[in-house]
C-alpha cells in the first residue's frame, strides 16, 4: 500500500472511518488517485466533500459526524443535546450543524448524509457570527458547548423541558447557572426565539441541581404550591461518619420528601439500601415522605396534602416543646 493512503487510513481511524477530500489532498493524494479509489470502491462519498473507507460501519455517530465535517462547523441545536445526552424530548434529526458567519466563505449548500440503506439524512446549516466560542468535544465530534445548546434550543422546548435540560446539564457538570448567563448575554435577548423561557429558566434557579425529570415534577409542584420552599439537596450527617442527601427538606421541622422512580430501585439491592437510608433519617427524627411519578402527575393534591399536613403537625410540636 502507497504510503500516503497509510495515512488517509490512520486519518479515518480517528474519525469514524471518514476522510474529508481536503485532508486526503493535503496528504499528497491527487484528485485522479481519489477518483480512482472512488471507482474501485476503496472510498465511497457519503457528503458533500466527506467519503467513508470501504468496511467502516454506518452509525448514527458516523452520519454526524460526516454533517460537521462536511460543514467545517459544529454540531448544534437538538443534534448537540442528544450528543450532550440532555434528555431533549425533541428527535435528533436532521442533523443540525453550525458554522461561522464571518468567515466570508460561501454558503454551504444542502447536505445529506448517505445512509447504510441509501437513504439521505438531510443536514440543517445554521450561521452564527458565535460559533468560535468555546464549544466541546463529544465522543470525538466537536459540539456547541451546553450553555449554548440550552439556548439554541430553548425555542422548541417548554419550559419545564427546558428547566429539565439544564438541570441535567447541571448534574453532569457541563454548566452552571451563572455560564448560562453569562453567555445569554451574549447571545440571547430580545428578538431570539426562547429568550423569555431562559430568562424564567434563570430566575428559578437554586442551588445543587435536581437528579432527575421526577424530582423536576416534584419541584415544580411545590413550587407552585402555598407551601414554604423546602431546600434541595439537603446534606445529612449521621453516625458512622456517613452522609445522605434529601432531595427536599424543611430542615427546621425535619421533613423530608423523597422522589423515587422506578429507575431508583430497579433491584433489591437498591431497594434495601433505601430502606437503610430512611431507617437512618427517622432514627434523628426526620419524618420522610416518598412521592412517586403518578403522586405527582396523577395526585398532586394528594402528595401536596400529605406533605402540608406534615409540616403542620411539626409545626405543632415544635410550638408546643
Amino acid at each position: 500500500m502507497h504510503e500516503r493512503w497509510r495515512g488517509v487510513l490512520d486519518l479515518a481511524a480517528e474519525q469514524y472511518g471518514l476522510v474529508t477530500r481536503d485532508r486526503i489532498r493535503g496528504l499528497g493524494v491527487t484528485d485522479r488517485m481519489i477518483a480512482r479509489a472512488v471507482s474501485d470502491q476503496l472510498l465511497c462519498r457519503v457528503t458533500q466533500g466527506v467519503y467513508r473507507i470501504r468496511g467502516a460501519p454506518q452509525t448514527e455517530r458516523m452520519a454526524i459526524a460526516a454533517g460537521a465535517l462536511a460543514s467545517g462547523g459544529r454540531v448544534s441545536e437538538v443534534t448537540a443535546a442528544a450528543m450532550l445526552r440532555l434528555d431533549s424530548p425533541i428527535p435528533a434529526v436532521p442533523i443540525h450543524v453550525t458554522v461561522d458567519a464571518r468567515t466570508g466563505q460561501p454558503r454551504v449548500g444542502r447536505l445529506a448524509i448517505e445512509t447504510i440503506n441509501r437513504r439521505f439524512q438531510p443536514v440543517v446549516v445554521h450561521r452564527s457570527a458565535f460559533v468560535d466560542e468555546l464549544g466541546i468535544v463529544v465522543d470525538g465530534i466537536s459540539c456547541t458547548d451546553a450553555a449554548r445548546t440550552l439556548i439554541d434550543i430553548a425555542g422548541r422546548l417548554r419550559v419545564d423541558e427546558l428547566e429539565d435540560a439544564f438541570e441535567r446539564a447541571r448534574r453532569l457538570g457541563l454548566v452552571s447557572a451563572e455560564s448560562l448567563a453569562r453567555r445569554f448575554e451574549v447571545i440571547g435577548g430580545r428578538g431570539r426565539s426562547g429568550s423569555p423561557k431562559i430568562r424564567e429558566v434563570l430566575a428559578r434557579t437554586r442551588p445543587n441541581p435536581l437528579d432527575s425529570k421526577l424530582e423536576g415534577r416534584a419541584w415544580r409542584l411545590i413550587r407552585s404550591s402555598r407551601l414554604v420552599e423546602p431546600v434541595r439537596q439537603f446534606r445529612v450527617d449521621v453516625p458512622g461518619g456517613r452522609w445522605y442527601r434529601i432531595d427536599f427538606a424543611w430542615p427546621q421541622l425535619f421533613v423530608a420528601v423523597e422522589a423515587e422512580g422506578f429507575e431508583w430501585h430497579g433491584s433489591r439491592a437498591r431497594w434495601k439500601a433505601d430502606r437503610t437510608r430512611v431507617a437512618a433519617l427517622e432514627r434523628l427524627g426526620w419524618r420522610v415522605l416518598v412521592v412517586t411519578w403518578e403522586d405527582v402527575t396523577k395526585h398532586p393534591g394528594g402528595a401536596l396534602d400529605r406533605v402540608a399536613m406534615a409540616l403542620a403537625e411539626r409545626s405543632r410540636l415544635a410550638r408546643s416543646a
